[in-house]
């Protein structure tokens, strides 16, 4: 201490109080950050389960349309409806990041690039049917008529839903997050809707 000037030694008194005064402190501190730290993770939990959960009601939607068709008419896939069938497991791989984004930033660009990535969705789902359905049904005239007209008025009314809602995104962007997100829960949850393995 004593190579120290009056000065110095003032200023290390000084650091050496606000040291002892900020370590009592540091209790109470602590107890304010916690509790809102943890508000702040708990929500972002929240936040997650939710996304999961609306995630998997969005997938398992398309994959329960998937089995029926592969139960009922797809006996045999060919290499088209396996690249189809890849393909839409891509783009679903897209929703959780898609979900996250429109429940985060409810914006118009946000709301129509989910519209756009679950219209590819439905338009691969639609040519992997298509691609499934015309083999099993092409030795079968009957068959055919059946499964043409069930395919034409299920993918007519999927991409009118959906381009309605594309357009619906680009004016009142919150109305169609909500309906782009309750519909697959309800369509999953509810699957007594006209399918295309619905029996005519």
């Amino acid at each position: 201490m004593d190579k120290f000037s009056d000065e110095e030694k003032q200023k290390l008194a000084d650091m050496q109080g606000q040291f002892k005064a900020a370590q009592k402190e540091e209790p109470a501190n602590l107890r304010e950050h916690l509790p809102a730290i943890n508000e702040v993770h708990y929500k972002g939990f929240l936040s997650d389960i939710a996304v999961f959960l609306i995630t998997f009601f969005i997938v398992a939607d398309f994959c329960y349309d998937l089995h029926l068709s592969f139960s009922y008419y797809i006996f045999r896939p060919t290499k088209t409806v396996a690249i189809m069938d890849f393909m839409l497991l891509v783009d679903l791989s897209l929703f959780p990041v898609m979900t996250k984004w429109i429940m985060a930033e409810t914006s118009t660009f946000a709301v129509v690039n989910f519209g756009v990535v679950f219209l590819i969705a439905k338009v691969v789902e639609i040519l992997t049917q298509y691609f499934g359905a015309k083999e099993t049904v092409k030795d079968s005239q009957i068959m055919r008529i059946v499964m043409n007209k069930s395919f034409v008025i299920r993918s007519v009314f999927d991409l009118v839903i959906n381009i309605i809602l594309i357009i619906m995104s680009l004016y009142i962007p919150r109305v169609a997050m909500i309906l782009y997100l309750i519909i697959p829960v309800i369509s999953f949850i509810f699957p007594n809707r006209i399918r295309l393995t619905n029996k005519d």
